[in-house]
């Protein structure tokens, strides 16, 4: 890890530390009403939550996790890390007292897999990506102009195996289309390259992206181009819709170490527990957010991206953490199938339950994960 990206991680982390929780402390007795209970590892761990690319609302859980006083009472630091440029964001050494969560799409797990990170899944997140695709308003209409094109996708390397499925499907030869993922991952998504004529669709987040296409300032006026900047085109094969959400990995030699499973197994109860309160008050989780300095954007506008990715995960039938093998395995035959993975490997060999099930054997009986009742707020994207 080169001088500069540690400057940046420990600048990140003191962030969330100063704003939203007290310094950690092994010798604090948890409250009874902690949420990590009598669950304590015997060792102060610090817990990096990696995220895909520069923090939006994916990130509203993991701050109130980084700032949650039960698990730093317990011994537990959260801090969340970004990738930069040019480095392998899986990649990260072993060092004493600290194990590392990664969220990542299966098929971006699957690839560093074949990289030489042995990622395991050990739990859920999203039901859905929330992908969507957009061209300009005198661009392509429909996935088949896009045959010989080049698109902008708001991720990394894996998570644009939907999209070339939903081409293949509408009868596109995906070998055609060149693929470019943002040059520094740290950095929030720009959408300039759609509207100054470079990539002839961009594929974005419903919670991040899409706001930013409508955020964006017109070149010629000056103004934001709002939601008749750019046309959303229309995936007949239902794909994009249902493009495989974020799951939580870890590294496979970590998870033999039992203060690293107890630390994560905190850490899954702490996001669990900001889940479901940003579920139940998105403005308050929107403003935490705010608090911490992490994101870039602010007001009503984050608020609108905390309830959209809301969407991705709420309702969860079978739990918000619950790993669902079923779509997990559609994703590796997918991600195979396209061509982005040589080799399909089983199931079993990409899940771990251990910490999964020893944060829901803790997890207290008041943290709801299923939100049946959840429904979306309506809130106006303010355009200034």
């Amino acid at each position: 890890m080169n001088a500069l990206r540690m400057a940046a991680r420990v600048a990140l982390s003191l962030v969330i530390v100063a704003a939203c929780r007290p310094p950690i402390g092994g010798s604090v007795e948890p409250s009874a009403s902690s949420i990590a209970g009598s669950l304590i590892p015997s060792r102060e761990i610090a817990v990096a939550v990696h995220l895909p690319g520069a923090p939006d609302a994916l990130a509203s859980a993991v701050t109130r996790a980084a700032g949650s006083e039960s698990i730093a009472g317990a011994g537990v630091l959260v801090e969340i890390v970004i990738p930069y440029a040019g480095e392998d964001a899986f990649a990260v050494r072993d060092r004493d007292g600290q194990t590392d969560l990664f969220f990542a799409t299966p098929a971006a797990a699957l690839i560093a897999r074949e990289a030489g990170n042995d990622l395991v899944m050990i739990a859920g997140l999203q039901r859905t990506y929330g992908m969507q695709l957009a061209a300009p308003v005198k661009g392509a209409t429909s996935l088949s102009d896009l045959t010989g094109g080049s698109l902008l996708v708001q991720g990394r390397p894996g998570d644009e195996v939907p999209l070339l499925a939903a081409l293949t499907a509408a009868g596109v030869d995906s070998s055609s289309v060149e693929i470019t993922f943002p040059e520094d991952p740290s950095l929030p998504f720009d959408p300039y390259g759609l509207f100054d004529g470079t990539y002839a669709a961009t594929a974005v987040t419903s919670y991040d992206g899409a706001a930013r296409l409508q955020e964006f300032y017109d070149l010629e006026s000056g103004l934001p181009v709002g939601p008749d900047g750019t046309v959303v085109l229309a995936d007949e094969s239902g794909l994009t819709a249902t493009a495989p959400g974020i799951g939580i990995w870890a590294l496979r030699s970590t998870l033999e170490n039992e203060d690293h499973r107890i630390a994560l197994a905190l850490t899954l109860i702490a996001i669990a527990d900001g889940l479901a309160a940003c579920r139940d008050d998105a403005a308050a989780c929107a403003v935490v957010l705010e608090d911490s300095g992490i994101a870039d954007r602010y007001g009503d506008g984050l608020l609108w991206s905390v309830n959209a990715f809301n969407g991705t995960l709420w309702p969860a039938p079978s739990g918000a953490l619950e790993i669902d093998e079923q779509a997990l395995t559609a994703a590796v035959t997918q991600a195979v199938e396209v061509g982005r993975v040589a080799i399909a490997p089983s199931i079993d060999e990409l899940i771990d339950r251990r910490v999964l099930e020893l944060a829901l054997a803790n997890l207290p009986a008041s943290v709801d994960l299923v939100g049946a009742s959840w429904a979306p707020l309506e809130v106006q994207l303010p355009l200034e």
